[in-house]
């Protein structure tokens, strides 16, 4: 008689990737991150905002809250993307499981830089967020339900690996423009991104759920696709915050 137990791992075997193919991937994909940085910064509204001298207030407080409500939405979403990696490999899981750990609660160290500048819980947990991050979250939930937990695990590497890249030419910026003393939360995330190396954590994660050539252009398309939300998100950020103070250029000229 057949054992009619599935979906817990126990068929998971030589991975499809083997080391040197794992190496050569990862390169890749990071190319195709670097070409969409290049594309972000050249297609996105005020992309490099806060890697400048003078940073908006308005912008710099609603990012701060809508990353901690990024972080608070899709921890869910990435909660539950355990279980099905669960079900397709246990070492996968098991290394997910371990970031997720070291990521769950990064919403506080934004709510205490938010704190740095005025801004209570109370307000934080009034501030509804922006349609663009529901979109994330929904497309996250999507993922799971009808594709598989690879697209959730892509987005942590696209992530992981703009912060760990830029991230830090960002903090420099912001020390300057800002005050180190209330970045605190930002550059302990930073620390743990880069010492803790969640680029190669979420990576090894990948590689035990990339099952064939099918999933390699998958990952390429998640990654694409991700960025494409993400972008959606600082178009509205512009939008509500500089943009809305900016005087047209007609009305400039009328004066």
């Amino acid at each position: 008689m057949r054992n009619r137990v599935a979906h817990v791992g126990y068929e998971a075997g030589t991975p499809f990737l083997n080391a040197a193919a794992s190496v050569e991937l990862r390169a890749q994909m990071d190319q195709q991150i670097d070409q969409q940085i290049e594309e972000w910064y050249a297609s996105v509204p005020a992309a490099a905002h806060l890697e400048g001298k003078n940073v908006d207030s308005a912008y710099y407080k609603r990012h701060l809250i809508e990353t901690a409500w990024r972080i608070r939405l899709l921890r869910v979403a990435e909660s539950k993307a355990l279980t099905e990696i669960a079900k397709r490999h246990p070492q996968a899981a098991q290394i997910w499981a371990t970031y997720e750990q070291e990521e769950m609660l990064h919403d506080e160290l934004f709510i205490d830089d938010l704190a740095k500048i005025g801004v209570s819980r109370e307000e934080f947990l009034a501030t509804e967020p922006y349609l663009s991050t529901k979109l994330l979250a929904g497309y996250f939930s999507y993922l799971l339900d009808h594709e598989g937990p690879l697209g959730v695990v892509a987005y942590s590497y696209l992530v992981e690996y703009v912060n760990v890249k830029l991230e830090p030419g960002k903090l420099v910026a912001l020390k300057e423009s800002i005050g180190e003393q209330k970045i605190g939360g930002q550059i302990s995330h930073s620390h743990t991104d880069i010492n803790d190396d969640h680029p190669g954590e979420v990576w090894a994660a990948l590689r035990f759920l990339i099952r064939d050539e099918e999933d390699i252009d998958a990952l390429r398309t998640y990654l694409r696709e991700h960025q494409s939300i993400l972008a959606l998100y600082f178009k509205e950020l512009y939008e509500d915050t500089l943009a809305a103070t900016q005087t047209p250029v007609a009305e400039t000229a009328a004066a």
